[in-house]
């Protein structure tokens, strides 16, 4: 005898569907691989199981069935479904015991909403457990579109050149992946994560155009800033115990700001959110304005990709940097150590876009690395040589196989470059570097034995 199965109410749905497009029962029987009374069943009751069907998941639900616990069910449903359109957070024990309180104010003590009722019901009903982020359910939309009706007349005398926005951010610098693959049965074991934190302000106009980023760390002149000039990084340094913004870091960066734009004979507007570290400040070519308290998640530019793309490209620099350099470490700790210098993350995140064009904010982190562990310049003695320059680089030259043994010379070239405080060969050296790293990682390397479990 054929072995057939058990329809599912999607497939009871289909088998409806088709039977009134003139399928032949027959013709259903070998479609869906079931018997004649199954197909009969369906037809009988086909209105019930369009209900159901809209109701709930037709993938999981195969048959209707009723017991003494419909009521609790239907109820319970309707209070999840109300409690959701407030966007009130709803575990799997709140569910329980509502379910519970239910049922006793229908008579029913023996009902005691077990984790196996529990996992019926939301598999009857396609819920499934998510983790809730953002804060964009908690804004006030009647807020956000009054002020959006007065967006026209706030820039009515500016040009999109000149309307700005700023916006903090957290930048866990060192951070590394907390997942990984594994074989089975091997323990998954890490150290402590780093929790080493920059604030990063970053402020832009809206054709694309990028101020030079505001970071702000634990020191005034951490001890991987010896001997380097701090104004000619590609960012603004600043410093205070907890590296968080404050009233007097934000004040003198808008007073800097204001200095610049009267020297450009420019005036702009910059909107901002309601920090308590953002200062009312009346400026001659600076003009703030301030979002409604609450809203930002929804009305600053800042937030709506931005921020978010120049973290996943930190991100991917990070790893294309941990990829390359791998093979020379043994531990976790150690792969942190390997973003060690601040001076090499900063000397790097250079976010200025030269055309005006919103889209070049895609590519304006191209140089945004962070990378490896301290290699110290092997050629410093060179500098007091007074031989011949020509004969001197004749004799040093070492011949290069692999794109891991450029990289390594790259990296002495890089930190002779941040010694010398010369930009220009800064970012060659960076883009270079970061051309290297993305060759590693691209490169496919057979797989290892492995020789001990």
């Amino acid at each position: 005898m054929p072995k057939y199965k058990c329809l599912s109410l999607n497939e009871k749905y289909q088998l409806i569907d088709m039977s009134t497009k003139g399928h032949s029962v027959r013709q259903l029987q070998n479609i869906f691989n079931c018997g004649k009374t199954q197909v009969y069943d369906t037809l009988k009751n086909q209105n019930r199981i369009k209900e159901e069907w809209l109701k709930g998941n037709g993938k999981m639900i195969k048959s209707m069935k009723h017991n003494d616990n419909e009521i609790i069910n239907n109820e319970i449903w309707d209070w999840f479904v109300a409690v959701r359109a407030k966007n009130i957070p709803v575990s799997g024990p709140i569910i329980q015991e509502k379910a519970r309180e239910i049922a006793v104010r229908h008579g029913n003590h023996s009902f005691k909403a077990s984790n196996g009722w529990l996992s019926s019901f939301k598999n009857r009903h396609n819920i499934a457990w998510n983790r809730v982020c953002g804060e964009s359910n908690d804004v006030n939309i009647d807020s956000v579109n009054e002020w959006k009706s007065k967006i026209s007349e706030y820039v009515k005398d500016y040009d999109a050149c000149n309307i700005y926005n700023c916006d903090e951010t957290g930048l866990f610098f060192r951070a590394i992946p907390n997942k990984t693959l594994k074989l089975k049965g091997e323990q998954c074991k890490g150290g402590k994560l780093s929790k080493e934190r920059l604030t990063v302000l970053l402020c832009g106009n809206m054709v694309g155009d990028m101020e030079k980023p505001l970071v702000i760390g634990k020191s005034v002149k951490p001890r991987c800033f010896k001997n380097l000039d701090v104004s000619k990084l590609p960012v603004i340094w600043c410093a205070n115990k907890k590296a968080w913004m404050t009233g007097s870091i934000m004040e003198n960066w808008l007073i800097q700001f204001n200095n610049r734009l009267i020297r450009e004979n420019r005036k702009i507007i910059l909107f901002l959110d309601n920090a308590s570290s953002h200062p009312k400040l009346n400026l001659s070519n600076l003009k703030l304005a301030w979002f409604p308290p609450n809203t930002t998640s929804l009305t600053q530019p800042m937030d709506q990709g931005i921020i978010y793309c120049v973290k996943i490209y930190y991100r991917r620099f990070l790893m294309q940097s941990l990829i390359a350099n791998i093979d020379q470490i043994n531990s976790t700790h150690e792969i942190e150590k390997m973003n060690e210098h601040i001076k090499e993350n900063i000397s790097e995140m250079n976010l200025t876009v030269d055309e005006n064009n919103v889209n070049d904010f895609l590519i304006i982190d191209t140089n945004l690395v962070t990378e490896s562990q301290e290699i110290h310049s092997q050629n410093d003695c060179e500098s007091n040589s007074s031989g011949d320059e020509e004969e001197v680089m004749h004799d040093e030259v070492t011949t290069i196989n692999t794109y891991k043994e450029a990289l390594i010379q790259i990296k002495n070239l890089h930190w002779f470059a941040i010694d010398q405080q010369d930009d220009n060969l800064l970012q060659l050296v960076s883009s270079i570097k970061q051309h290297t790293e993305q060759k590693i990682a691209a490169t496919v390397t057979k797989q290892k034995t492995l020789h001990h479990f």
